[in-house]
């Protein structure tokens, strides 16, 4: 999966030399014929969109929605597979970066994030994970100068190929999105690519996100939105690019595929289409389930775990799934004895009074166990944390 991953970026890179080098060509051309008027920011990415139009990627587009752009994030079904994409706000419970985007990876020790730099641009920074705590934060300078503003980063599962929105003097419009990789050899990142169209427009471009275990991606925009809004597309991410074929096409028919005009105009194959769209079905099936199975469960008062993996003890790890059992037991006896007590006052049975009065007597037991039992194991896991912290500063 390296290999193409690289592949993919090389061939990114080819098309870009080229679409950039017609259209320095073609700007060099206009200036020389009009030396007295230089072009407009406008005129030169409409020169840039006009090159980079042949170079369109052929991708399926699977499904469209519309949202609010502050919470776009709660409309893409991320799974830890893939990482995951936050505010900085949410992440590092702030409230001064309310543009600004993270992104941690799936085993929860690397973090990618943008922020907002003394002179108000935004720079892109990364931080380690260890023993507990964020280290080694760094700032990635590799292609600071490049841009005017850096955000939305997305590392692919490789852990080499970083997605981004910038702002540069080069794009389509606002923010374009942009890929690059690592080089583990030389510690630093090439020089980021333009991954050009249909992703990228004359609006505002912020993610690109890949789940490659699932095979699906979604491309966020603003293109032809209102300015409180943003578009997010559910496409099938390839391991090639392939370029549309320009010659047997209809006049404004590469334009509609690249500036995502129809969805349906993507569906060139009915078997890929259905066969993706069930893929997306399953994966939102798994993460509604997921997310039935988190939990709430009160450490101290600072501590809140939101998942059974968070338990440092691994005897508190066996001894919550038991809690849960009871607590199921119990939720089963109070859903019994409302029964009993519906039919009871409907009969005015003994016998069924008699259940009753049994019923509450197990539900009073069990109750009174299930707290003996949730307290102890609050409290031999707080003592496995503080295990941990004394271990962690010596």
């Amino acid at each position: 999966m390296l290999k193409k991953r690289f592949l993919y970026f090389i061939l990114i890179l080819l098309s870009a030399n080229m679409s950039f080098n017609v259209h320095a060509q073609k700007s060099k051309t206009a200036n020389k014929a009009t030396p007295t008027v230089k072009n407009t920011a406008q005129e030169e990415a409409k020169m840039l969109y006009e090159t980079m139009l042949s170079s369109t990627e052929q991708i399926m587009i699977i499904d469209s929605v519309i949202v609010d752009k502050n919470d776009f994030i709660n409309s893409i079904p991320q799974t830890k597979e893939s990482g995951t994409v936050n505010t900085y706000n949410n992440f590092w419970n702030v409230t001064d970066q309310p543009q600004s985007y993270t992104y941690i990876n799936e085993f929860g020790n690397k973090i990618f994030f943008s922020k907002t730099d003394e002179t108000g641009r935004s720079r892109l920074y990364t931080a380690d994970k260890l023993n507990g705590k964020w280290t080694d934060l760094k700032r990635i300078s590799d292609f600071d100068d490049e841009f005017d503003d850096i955000n939305n980063p997305f590392m692919m599962s490789d852990g080499i190929t970083l997605y981004f929105a910038g702002k540069s003097k080069d794009n389509l419009g606002g923010y374009d999105i942009y890929v690059t990789m690592y080089d583990a050899d030389s510690a630093r990142f090439y020089k980021p690519q333009n991954i050009g169209l249909p992703y990228n427009s004359t609006g505002n471009d912020y993610y690109c996100i890949i789940n490659e275990f699932d095979s699906l991606g979604w491309l966020v925009t603003d293109r032809r939105q209102p300015e409180s809004k943003v578009c997010i597309y559910t496409f099938v991410p390839s391991a090639s690019r392939t370029v549309y074929d320009e010659a047997d096409m209809e006049t404004g028919t590469l334009e509609a595929l690249a500036d995502i005009r129809s969805i349906k105009a993507t569906w060139t194959d009915e078997n890929k289409l259905n066969e993706a769209k069930s893929r997306l079905a399953k994966l939102i099936k798994r993460k509604n389930v997921s997310e039935s199975n988190l939990i709430s469960f009160i450490v101290n008062d600072k501590t809140i775990y939101t998942s059974p993996d968070e338990f440092k003890s691994e005897t508190n790890k066996k001894r919550f799934n038991q809690l849960c059992q009871m607590k199921l037991q119990a939720k089963d006896i109070c859903l019994k004895l409302d029964k009993l007590r519906e039919e009871y006052i409907a009969a005015e049975n003994s016998i069924l009074g008699k259940e009753i009065i049994k019923a509450e007597n197990q539900l009073e037991q069990l109750t009174l166990y299930i707290r003996a039992f949730e307290k102890e194991i609050r409290n031999t896991e707080n003592i496995a944390i503080n295990n941990n912290k004394k271990k962690e500063d010596k």
